[in-house]
Parts: structure tokens; C-alpha cells; sequence
């Protein structure tokens, strides 16, 4: 997807500002297609063999960098530029690491959220994800590496989470909630995810 603020971009080839990918797609719909479905390939991977950390942001980087490095090779470094979308400001990339440290500190202290019922494991993860959201570490694939890291973090914590039933729009709207201090509608999405 597209970010505002794309001039100079060192992610974007020159000609086409496309993103720079390892397949030399230059065009936009074929680079989507092919990065979703690589994608999904390596998140089904994902489902059978999870990546092992510390749900910190290595951890966060390390499923990026599974998801994403069939098509970039960047995939699971932080990114160098300031991005936006829309009238949305994400974490200045020169903070994100020490944002980052603050976060998943409050994570490690609230144990993961291991032990939470459903209820209440939706409302502070629907927070996490929220605030992983803002920080949007990456260059592009933000949004599909924060709910597979969601979707670990609730595996150990004894839950189970199906992304499938939730829609991109309806992502993106509660997305946009918890950007402006409202994560409930984040919390909804995950508790109607959760299998019972």
C-alpha cells in the first residue's frame, strides 16, 4: 500500500515507485498479488511452526522477516523513513526501538496476558495491537506481521485466534479507533476471532 510522504523513498524503484522486491515486479497490482499470496503461504507455515521469542520487538521482526522475505529484502528490519496514510502519523522511525522497549516491557510485566479469559484477553490485546499499530515498524506488511504476533502471543496465552472472518475495512477502521485512544472496536474483532 501505498504511504504518504513516498518522494525519496529508498524502498520505491526510481521509475515506477514500486516497492524494490526480489521478484523485479515493477508494477503495483502484480506486486500486491504476489506478496499476498507468498504471504499467506508463510503464515499458514506460521500455523504449524510459529516463530519462537520473547514478544518483543525481535520477535515481531522475526515474524516480519518469515512473512516477507520472498519478496523483500528488507524483510523484518525496521524501516528508515517517516511513513503516513491518510491522516494517520505513525512513530517516528528514529523512536520506534526505544517506543518499541517501553511497550513489550508492559507486555512482559502483564505476563504475556497468560492466564486471561477471552474477555479480557481481547481487551488488553486489542490495546497491544493498537499500540504495535502506531508504531508500524516496517516499511509494508505492518498490518499482516502485528496479527500473526497477536495470534502467537494468544496461542500461548491459551487461546486461539482465526483472522479469517475479519475484514480488511473492518481492520482498518478499528485500527484507526485505536489510533485515536479507542482500542474496543480492536478488542471486538479479536474476542469475534477467537474460537471458542
Amino acid at each position: 500500500m501505498k504511504y504518504a510522504g513516498d518522494q525519496g523513498d529508498p524502498y520505491l524503484d526510481n521509475d515506477t515507485g514500486v516497492l524494490r522486491n526480489l521478484l523485479d515486479i515493477k508494477n503495483q497490482a502484480a506486486l500486491d498479488e504476489a506478496e499476498s499470496s507468498l504471504s499467506f503461504l508463510r503464515t499458514s507455515e506460521l500455523c504449524e511452526q510459529p516463530v519462537q521469542g520473547n514478544f518483543d520487538l525481535l520477535h515481531l521482526q522475526a515474524i516480519h522477516q518469515r512473512l516477507f522475505s520472498d519478496v523483500y529484502d528488507w524483510a523484518g528490519q525496521l524501516r528508515v523513513v517517516e511513513i503516513q496514510k491518510s491522516n494517520t502519523d505513525f512513530a517516528r522511525q528514529m523512536v520506534i526501538e526505544s517506543a518499541a522497549s517501553q511497550l513489550f516491557g508492559q507486555l512482559a510485566k502483564e505476563q504475556h496476558l497468560h492466564g486471561l479469559d477471552a474477555d479480557r484477553f481481547s481487551q488488553r490485546s486489542g490495546h497491544y495491537l493498537g499500540e504495535i499499530n502506531v508504531l508500524h515498524p516496517f516499511r509494508e506488511g505492518n498490518g499482516r506481521a502485528q496479527r500473526e504476533f497477536i495470534a502467537q502471543l494468544a496461542l500461548q496465552a491459551g487461546h486461539l485466534i482465526d483472522w479469517t472472518g475479519i475484514t480488511q475495512s473492518e481492520m482498518v477502521h478499528a485500527s484507526i479507533a485505536a489510533y485515536n485512544s479507542e482500542a474496543a472496536e480492536l478488542a471486538r474483532l479479536i474476542r469475534r476471532a477467537l474460537v471458542q
